[in-house]
């Protein structure tokens, strides 16, 4: 947040593409463990096609001022969407190259991240932020902002919710489906591409939805429902049982992505944007270092207990998110 107002934010939005290159061909030639660990704590490299690091923060402070809040949701939904389709993608060349000899145990295919780095950089130098300069000459913060507990209450909401999400990432699924149903890793590509691409889908729906029954609800009553397919999905007796109810969920489960994103953007003034959207992304990425640890812990219970802890602690945010929403008076269909 802090250097991307003092240096602008199209200025540091390349100078993150610029990193990813640097990551890559890093990783490629040096993959020791510590090198991974390192420049995974930097936040340019991520597991997630959406949310994903510090670009997304300069992502959404960007897009939210150069539309009215009415517009969110269907921009927050394009801009989700488009990279969920391109994430499908990644996940497709997984399960195809994971036929090539040796392509599991390599780290050569970080050299992709050298060209998309260095085109991300050259297409990041044509975007044209209106006001740019001005915008960033007085640096502000939350701390004397009129909507800093609200602020502050979503990020504690959020970051409950990344945590559970956290329990039960793609590698554990990955790891799960291999282990109870001897899933190939070739499946598992395909499987995740058929994932990625409800994935995406849901985040174009998304905006239509919450045109009718408002981004709060949105976001509730599809987070909801995904979160009971996945409980259910740890009671499945077989590979193919277990997949429909994945499925069923991924078809739900991203939708609260761009409404999310839309209702912090929303609900504070175009100066505080920045600093919210820093807050409320570093909340959900701080609590994710912990999870992984937490899921081994709850795999001595049952092997498939993550899922059923995380799908439960998912559904007491969606009601805790209510309840904040309904305090707050952010249910109506438009918040301007």
């Amino acid at each position: 947040m802090r250097y991307g107002r003092d240096i602008g934010r199209v200025r540091a939005y390349k100078w993150i593409y610029a990193l990813l290159a640097l990551a890559g061909l890093v990783i490629a030639l040096h993959p020791a463990p510590w090198t991974i660990a390192l420049i995974g704590l930097t936040g340019v490299l991520s597991t997630d096609a959406n949310d994903n690091g510090p670009a997304t923060t300069l992502e959404q402070t960007m897009l939210a001022g150069e539309h009215h809040s009415s517009k969110f949701a269907a921009i927050f939904g394009r801009y989700n969407g488009v990279a969920a389709s391109f994430g499908s993608l990644g996940a497709l060349s997984q399960g195809w190259l994971s036929h090539l000899h040796a392509f599991s145990t390599s780290f050569v295919g970080f050299y992709i991240l050298i060209p998309l780095g260095a085109l991300g950089w050259w297409i990041a130098r044509g975007i044209d932020i209106k006001d740019e300069n001005e915008k960033n000459e007085a640096p502000r913060t939350l701390k004397n902002s009129p909507v800093r507990r609200q602020v502050l209450q979503l990020s504690s909401l959020f970051a409950l919710d990344s945590a559970a999400g956290g329990l039960t990432s793609s590698a554990w699924l990955s790891y799960y489906l291999t282990t109870r149903y001897h899933a190939s890793a070739s499946l598992l590509g395909y499987i995740f591409f058929i994932f990625a691409i409800l994935n995406a889908m849901s985040m174009f729906i998304a905006p239509i939805l919450s045109r009718r029954i408002g981004l709060v609800m949105t976001m509730v009553t599809t987070h909801f429902a995904s979160n009971c397919f996945f409980i259910i999905a740890a009671f499945s007796g077989n590979l193919k049982v277990a997949i429909l109810f994945l499925a069923l969920r991924s078809s739900l489960s991203q939708m609260d992505i761009p409404t999310r994103q839309a209702l912090t953007m929303a609900v504070v003034p175009e100066e505080d944007r920045m600093a919210a959207a820093a807050v409320t992304n570093a909340a959900r990425y701080s609590v994710r270092p912990a999870a992984p640890t937490i899921s081994a812990g709850l795999q001595h219970i049952a092997l498939g207990a993550p899922l059923v802890v995380a799908g439960s602690v998912k559904l007491l945010y969606d009601i805790a998110i209510l309840i904040w929403a309904r305090k707050g008076r952010y249910l109506t269909r438009t918040i301007e």
